[in-house]
């Protein structure tokens, strides 16, 4: 997504689409990018790999953004959304952290902590099952000589009526 995506899926360029918060001394501008071949949007920080007191330093990242615009640049429907999160480092293996998704109060939030530094890319995965169309279907119903049809989903005779 781009600063275009926000500003159309928000409906303003002066209101909020999202948040990204971040323990990394250096980071991207701006919102992730969205990358096309993957799905995914992808956050780049860096920071050093230890602390002053020689411990290794572990980073968070955590993305706010507002269901309606995430769903808008996805192109989704108001079904549930699932999220990955995956960190990885600069020979692109994937480096541990617990991530956490959840969707509440129209904001969708993603959070991604515990994972090591140097410059690791923080790739968010969207994605939404297709919503099942269910197939109508006809049934002629009897009662004496009178034929009804009925087409529903799970279609049923009314009440003193038999299936033909």
């Amino acid at each position: 997504w781009n600063n275009k995506d926000v500003n159309r899926c928000s409906g303003s360029e002066n209101q909020v689409g999202g948040v990204v918060n971040t323990n990394a001394l250096t980071y991207s501008s701006g919102p992730p990018t969205f990358n096309k071949e993957t799905g995914a949007l992808e956050y780049k920080v860096a920071s050093p790999h230890f602390e002053a007191d020689g411990k290794v330093a572990l980073g968070t990242y955590d993305l706010a953004v507002k269901s309606d615009v995430a769903r808008c640049i996805y192109g989704f429907s108001s079904a549930p959304i699932q999220a990955s999160i995956s960190i990885l480092n600069d020979s692109g293996e994937q480096k541990i952290a617990t991530t956490v998704v959840n969707e509440k109060n129209g904001w969708l939030y993603l959070s991604a902590k515990g994972f090591t530094f140097s410059s690791p890319t923080i790739k968010v995965k969207l994605t939404q099952e297709a919503a099942v169309v269910a197939k109508k279907s006809t049934i002629s119903c009897m009662k004496g000589k009178t034929v009804k049809k009925v087409t529903a989903v799970n279609p049923k005779c009314p009440v003193g009526y038999k299936k033909k």
